[in-house]
């Protein structure tokens, strides 16, 4: 992999593969919802939208058409850390593609018009997503858990906040966010180099900083409980505790306890609640782990008279996991996470996106071969020491969407269980 460093900070990422026959650009823009300090919750999401509306030379249509000419595929979202926008094309279109993404990011026009029909469109996205009790409850939990922190705010933002942003905010927005010091731009696959490079100084050489570099947004852990009543046919329950930041020493070895607990369908909580006990449609331990704050948990969507035996279940599992977790459980959440790092390489798409993030937000990017020996290099008495230093049950929050109870009756039901273990 080379990297080019422009003089305004910019870094290019080129991975070149030359048995492949399409390229895949990813470029990342440090502006998610947790840098939204002072502003509108949900701009940077907006500003996402935006980008596909209309610049200078061309309509919303004629990019979708210029793609679709060049059999391309375009899209981008935005998270709580960065804004990715990427594209995938054929070899001999990879000019034409970062032509659209380059004249995207420099010349939108943020035309009133357009935003006003756009906010209706991201309406209608976070109705959808409160249609989905897996999504909203994990939204709620991010809010109730790092409540004092942008970093817990919803990345879609609530209507009310859509409604109000105006041009002249998002463009204060893009002039502070959208700037070399915040973006890196990765290739993958097979291109020209010297072409995207030229490209890449074209688009973005001259473009200056505004003195807001990449920061960490961090956030304080509250423990906590939330009941949101909503009429799903389903349940969603999370449980979850304080995790770690990404950069934490003990990132893998808690990767691999997570999955141990919940990452597969060998894993203790799925072969228990749902093949042993069919108490679940879905059960799923998590870890997520960002640049200043982490947490993890455990999400299950079940019908209302099964919570109470589900979350004994659960609560019994994380509990006893420090204490019983063997050699054998190890080695085989070790060779999964392997097989998962070696395949996602073998992606295009994948190994790009990776490329752009990781270097945004670390300034640094692990090979496979590193990533591999640090999952091989666990041990079991890391394994114990970290699953048992962090699976702290006296942290729990728990957050449940769906009919029946209140947030208080959960947080009861809760510690009557915990007092009896």
């Amino acid at each position: 992999m080379e990297k080019i460093t422009l003089p305004n900070g910019l870094r290019i990422l080129l991975d070149k593969e030359e048995r492949a026959r399409s390229c895949t650009i990813s470029i990342c823009i440090g502006s998610g919802s947790g840098y939204e300090t002072d502003t509108v919750p949900g701009i940077s999401h907006v500003i996402e939208h935006m980008l596909f509306k209309r610049t200078a030379g061309r309509t919303a249509f004629d990019i979708s058409k210029e793609m679709d000419a060049i059999g391309g595929v375009l899209n981008a979202y935005t998270t709580k850390e960065y804004t990715s926008i990427y594209a995938r094309t054929l070899t001999e279109h990879t000019d034409k593609a970062m032509d659209i993404m380059g004249d995207m990011l420099c010349n939108s026009k943020f035309d009133e018009k357009d935003i006003e029909l756009e906010k209706g469109v991201i309406k209608e996205e976070i109705a959808m997503y409160e249609d989905s009790a897996e999504d909203l409850c994990f939204d709620k939990f991010y809010e109730s858990v790092w409540s004092e922190s942008e970093l817990g705010g919803n990345i879609l933002g609530t209507r009310e906040s859509v409604s109000s942003v105006t041009r002249e905010a998002l463009l204060d927005r893009l002039g502070k966010m959208y700037v070399p010091e915040r973006m890196t731009i990765a290739f993958c696959g097979n291109f020209d180099r010297d072409s995207v490079a030229a490209q890449c100084e074209k688009f973005f050489g001259s473009r200056a900083n505004t003195g807001n570099p990449m920061t960490v947004s961090t956030a304080e852990y509250v423990k906590s409980q939330v009941f949101v009543p909503k009429d799903f046919e389903q349940n969603q329950l999370i449980i979850g505790m304080p995790g770690i930041v990404r950069e934490d020493d003990r990132y893998y070895a808690l990767s691999l306890a997570v999955s141990l607990l919940g990452g597969a369908s060998s894993s203790r909580l799925f072969q228990r609640i749902r093949e042993e006990l069919g108490l679940v449609y879905s059960v799923d331990a998590f870890n997520a782990s960002y640049t200043g704050a982490g947490v993890v948990g455990v999400s299950m969507g079940l019908a209302p008279a099964a919570e109470q035996k589900a979350l004994e279940e659960a609560l019994r599992i994380i509990k006893e996991f420090p204490d019983t977790v063997t050699q054998e459980e190890l080695s085989r959440a070790a060779e999964q996470s392997v097989a998962s790092v070696v395949m996602g390489m073998e992606s295009m798409a994948s190994r790009s996106s990776g490329m752009a993030r990781n270097e945004l937000l670390y300034n640094r990017i692990e090979s496979e071969d590193e990533i591999i020996g640090r999952i091989r290099s666990v041990t079991l008495e890391e394994l114990k020491k970290v699953s048992g230093g962090i699976f702290d049950l006296n942290r729990l929050t728990i957050c449940a969407v769906g009919k029946g109870k209140s947030a208080l009756d959960y947080r009861k039901t809760v510690d009557d269980i915990l007092s009896r273990m």
